[in-house]
């Protein structure tokens, strides 16, 4: 029976070696959320899951310039008492913002709110992006800013879809 003799690694190998694991075992949290979208870090107010969703047009997955989009995101307002109001969301992106129902929009303490749900009975938030500028193109970003009344502005960059029914 033949004897196999094995080699210890260097400890420059095992140092980095560990190194490399230990890294991998850290936590990453950076304030920012995972979530496409992201760009909020204040604990009080945050934007997530933000991102523009082009007109579809039947033969076609090209934004068209000029015509319009819907702006999709989640507000969510972490202050334990006071209420957050929703004032302006405002684009380079885009020549007007519609925002339905007309700000300001309270988002209550301790809840979040999204587009497509309901702010008044029967009618839900929604925001269209008219006009649409050559800068929106899919699987870019374009700034989008969102006031607030107590948090103030929030400039973030926010992806655009690709065509809403790829196949």
């Amino acid at each position: 029976m033949m004897k196999v003799k094995r080699s210890k690694p260097a400890p420059l190998t095992t140092a980095m070696l560990v190194t490399f694991l230990l890294a991998g075992c850290g936590s990453f949290t950076t304030g920012e959320s995972s979530n496409r979208g992201s760009g909020s870090q204040t604990p009080e107010t945050t934007v997530e899951n933000a991102f523009v969703v082009p007109r579809y047009l039947p033969g076609s997955c090209e934004i068209q310039v000029g015509d319009t989009a819907q702006l999709r995101f989640t507000i969510t307002n972490n202050r334990p008492a006071d209420t957050e109001r929703l004032e302006a969301i405002t684009t380079t992106a885009a020549e007007t913002t519609r925002i339905d129902p007309s700000p300001p929009i309270e988002i209550h303490a301790g809840t979040a709110l999204a587009t497509g749900q309901p702010v008044e009975p029967r009618r839900p938030l929604t925001v269209t992006l008219d006009g649409i500028t050559q800068t929106v193109r899919p699987a870019s970003n374009v700034d989008v800013t969102f006031r607030f009344q107590k948090f103030g502005e929030l400039t973030m960059p926010v992806p655009v879809e690709a065509c809403p029914t790829q196949r």
